[in-house]
């Protein structure tokens, strides 16, 4: 692991948390902005929701350009791009503009998670890239970590449009390290031209490998069911359970711990297993925790400390199957590494809009909706990895 520089692994777990940035750090002014443009829960669950849909559309462009002009000039024009959205997010005159400006950050923090995921492609093979892409999903959790809670003080004490200056402030630093410890990974001889064709070419490869299928189903599922829990986390905490909006940020704060905790559980046992185990153990995890959640709700355990308990041991769960399945749909592919990412990124973000979206419009102000939705997720996870990712079978 000693060909990227512990700045430039510093860089991809920052560059990892572009879209919690603007997601978990937005959660605190959801119910602000209902407030503020005064409109119901359902149009203001857009503002997530949107920034999902605009990651996911970028995505197969973002990669593409990556493939063929590099990592590290796409992501400083993806960065650039990324401040001056958060500038117009700021001065939104209405839900309509503010939606536009959302859908452009999402667009532009696409370039984050699917450059750091070629680039880990570009320099390692499997089994150390998912030690990498573990060692990143344990160091990006400082911002879910430490922005929700900081946003939340924000709009507490001035408005959820100051939190804008929370990400220009991140995206700058990002874009100084880009320019100061990133080399180009992406070497010459393997750069691609940018054609509809090789988009359609990569797609066509991964989608038809069965076990590159179920890799990128996987990730589909298990993100679902994270992309409830940040849909239904502000309703639900300061709604239902009734804690205060400053508190939001430590009861959040949780369920992060529990994702690093995850993180660095699958750091270690990647030393003396397969990724393939640690993402079947993940998923069982994962359906553990969906089963704690349906009974809490069933046995009418309507506490915050138990509903918290089976959300961390989801975001346990996703920790230690995210990079390892991710890990694997990257494994068959090199100069493409860019444009399969980007279509795992697709599909997975396309899944979690469309479901953040329908707990939007199912919530009544309970927890049954985010329980329901993240139960399906878990059960679908398990049973794709059973079927098309079986331990029985040759792993890359």
């Amino acid at each position: 692991m000693n060909r990227l520089s512990s700045g430039a692994i510093l860089l991809l777990c920052l560059i990892s948390g572009f879209l919690p940035l603007i997601t978990d750090g937005f959660l605190a002014a959801i119910r602000p902005v209902m407030s503020d443009f005064q409109v119901p829960l359902s149009a203001a669950q857009a503002a997530i929701s949107v920034v999902l849909l605009g990651c996911a559309c970028a995505q197969l462009f973002v990669g593409a350009l990556a493939d063929r002009y590099g990592r590290r000039p796409v992501l400083s024009v993806a960065i650039s791009l990324f401040i001056a959205a958060s500038v117009g997010m700021a001065f939104a005159p209405s839900l309509p503009r503010l939606l536009l400006f959302r859908f452009l950050q999402g667009a532009s923090a696409a370039a984050g998670p699917i450059l750091a995921r070629a680039i880990v492609r570009d320099v390692y093979n499997r089994g150390d890239g998912a030690r990498v892409l573990s060692i990143v999903a344990m160091g990006l959790t400082l911002i879910p970590l430490l922005v929700p809670s900081l946003n939340a003080f924000i709009v507490a004490q001035f408005s959820w449009r100051a939190t804008a200056v929370v990400y220009v402030v991140v995206l700058s630093i990002a874009l100084v390290m880009t320019r100061q410890v990133l080399h180009e990974t992406l070497r010459p001889e393997d750069a691609t031209p940018i054609e509809f064709s090789t988009v359609i070419d990569a797609a066509r490869q991964a989608l038809g490998n069965r076990r590159v299928l179920g890799y990128i189903l996987c990730c589909v599922t298990g993100y679902g069911g994270l992309a409830v829990w940040v849909s239904a986390s502000p309703h639900l905490i300061t709604g239902w359970y009734g804690r205060p909006t400053l508190q939001f940020g430590l009861y959040w704060s949780i369920s992060i711990l529990a994702y690093l905790a995850g993180g660095w559980a699958s750091v270690r046992l990647l030393r003396r297993t397969t990724p393939d185990r640690i993402l079947a153990f993940g998923g069982y995890v994962v359906l553990a925790a969906a089963v704690a959640l349906a009974c809490a709700y069933h046995f009418a355990i309507h506490t915050l400390g138990a509903f918290l308990l089976g959300v961390s041991l989801y975001n346990f769960g996703w920790a230690m199957l995210q990079p390892n399945a991710q890990s694997g749909a990257l494994a068959p592919f090199h100069s493409s590494a860019g444009r399969v990412s980007a279509l795992l990124g697709f599909l997975q973000l396309t899944g979690g809009a469309l479901i953040a979206q329908l707990f939007g419009r199912l919530h009544d102000g309970t927890p049954w909706a985010a329980v329901v939705l993240m139960s399906a997720a878990a059960l679908g996870h398990v049973a794709i990895r059973r079927w098309l990712c079986p331990l029985s079978s040759v792993a890359y």
